[in-house]
């Protein structure tokens, strides 16, 4: 039989989010270091296990809604132009409602209102300095975590944390889109099935609304500027999650489709516009 969640939590996930959210506000100032968005959506969650099965709860819908971002906080040595190694340092705010699997033995599966707090670290490489011709696509390597609020008993604090290697479009109208897979542990699936799941993410985001670009440097003297990719304001997205132990306890499969709002780029422009 596996272990009981323990009653204390890592404060790590927490930690690394309130200091990227301390370090981003200034890099923001700077740079365009910082990325922030929000977004809403709506999903849909099976959770395929016997307790979910029993009591008619293996399938649920629910609206979600948060803000995310993704912080950049220095870039490595190596690469060519403007593609460089970089380190990463991201985190989200998330509501939603979700079929949390028995967080201590005896407990029921139960559809829960959760506040996520997750956090996340990572190197990211150019597919360019690996394999020649893969412009626009990059490899992060890293962790994620985070802690979800919920419940109302002793048990109100679930954990999630993962090793993750991700391939990551970086331009063009398809940015932000990505495939992956991760592996650690996740206390939502329940306390029997939360060690050693496996875990395979895809995100599809299309830009609807971009954002004007700038003048590519090195063009010939009195030639058309080139306008480089000026980025999105806003898009559409779907993500799909499907999250197994490899073995006969609980699995489950996430899937979410919404749209979500560039908020620094969008506070900048409503500012700008009324700047005299």
């Amino acid at each position: 039989m596996r272990r009981q969640f323990p009653r204390g939590r890592s404060s790590a996930p927490l930690a690394l989010l309130l200091l990227a959210a301390l370090l981003a506000p200034r890099a923001a100032r700077a740079s365009d270091r910082l990325d922030l968005s929000a977004f809403v959506a709506r999903g849909v969650q099976r959770l395929n296990s016997i307790g979910a099965d029993t009591l008619g709860l293996s399938y649920h819908n629910s609206i979600s809604g948060g803000v995310a971002m993704d912080f950049r906080v220095l870039d490595l040595p190596g690469g060519k132009g403007a593609a460089k190694p970089s380190l990463h340092v991201s985190g989200r705010v998330l509501t939603d409602e979700l079929i949390l699997g028995p967080a201590t033995p005896g407990e029921l599966v139960a559809v829960e209102p959760v506040l996520e707090l997750s956090t996340g670290v990572g190197i990211e490489l150019p597919l360019d300095m690996l394999v020649k011709g893969n412009g626009g696509v990059s490899m992060r390597i890293g962790w994620e975590g985070g802690d979800l609020l919920t419940r109302s008993n002793g048990n109100s604090f679930l954990t999630r944390s993962k090793a993750r290697l991700d391939f990551v479009r970086t331009s063009g109208g398809l940015a932000g889109s990505l495939i992956g897979v991760g592996m650690g542990r996740d206390e939502t699936f329940g306390w029997d099935a939360a060690a050693n799941r496996w875990d395979v993410r895809a995100s599809i985001q299309g830009r609807l609304v971009g954002l004007r670009g700038t003048p590519a440097p090195g063009g010939r003297p009195g030639a058309a500027p080139v306008m480089t990719d000026g980025g999105r304001l806003l898009w559409v997205f779907v993500d799909v999650d499907v999250d197994t132990d490899g073995g006969p306890l609980a699995d489950g499969l996430n899937a979410r489709a919404g749209v979500s709002l560039d908020v620094s780029e969008f506070w900048t422009g409503v500012f700008a516009a009324h700047t005299p």
